[in-house]
C-alpha cells in the first residue's frame, strides 16, 4: 500500500471529499503531507477591470487572495480535526506559484509514492482541468483524482 501520499488542495473541497480521503488512508496510517499552492499569477482575471468597473483589478485580486486563504485556513483546520480523530498525523506544505509546477516540485523532492488530487466545479476562471492534465504528463507514479 501507499506508504508516503501527497494531498495537494485548493480549499474548494468539500467535507466529502476530506471523508473519502480519510476513508483511503484509515487503515494503512501512511505519512499524509497535505498541500496547498497559494496561486501568484491570477492572469486568468486580466480583464477583471473592464468587467467591474467599481474596484480595480489590484481590489479584485486582493479579494481573491483572501478568499483563498481563508478556504485554505478551513481545509487545514477541517483535515486537522478529522484526522486527529482518527489518530492520524499529516504534514502542512504551503508554496506560492503555478499549482501545476509546484504540485510536481512537491511530489518530485518528497519522494511521495501517491498524488490525490481534488477537482473543482466548472466555472469560469477554473484551471482545475489544466492543472491536473500538466500533473499527469509530468508524473509518473500513481495519481487518484477524487471528486
Amino acid at each position: 500500500m501507499f506508504k508516503n501520499i501527497l494531498l495537494a488542495v485548493h480549499g474548494d473541497e468539500n467535507s466529502e471529499f476530506l471523508e473519502k480521503v480519510l476513508e483511503l488512508v484509515r487503515l494503512s496510517k501512511p505519512e499524509i503531507t497535505l498541500l496547498h499552492v497559494t496561486e501568484t499569477s491570477l492572469s486568468h482575471y486580466g480583464y477583471v477591470d473592464q468587467l467591474a468597473s467599481a474596484i480595480t483589478k489590484d481590489q479584485f485580486i486582493g479579494y481573491i487572495y483572501n478568499m483563498a486563504n481563508e478556504r485554505k485556513n478551513n481545509i487545514f483546520k477541517d483535515f486537522k480535526d478529522r484526522a486527529g480523530d482518527l489518530g492520524l498525523s499529516f504534514h502542512w506544505r504551503v508554496r506560492e506559484g503555478k499549482p501545476q509546477i509546484e504540485i510536481v516540485e512537491e511530489f518530485q523532492q518528497g519522494s511521495y509514492d501517491l498524488l490525490i488530487l481534488g477537482t473543482k466545479p466548472k466555472s469560469p476562471g477554473n484551471t482545475s482541468s489544466k492543472v491536473k492534465e500538466k500533473v499527469l504528463k509530468e508524473i509518473s507514479s500513481s495519481i487518484y483524482i477524487l471528486k
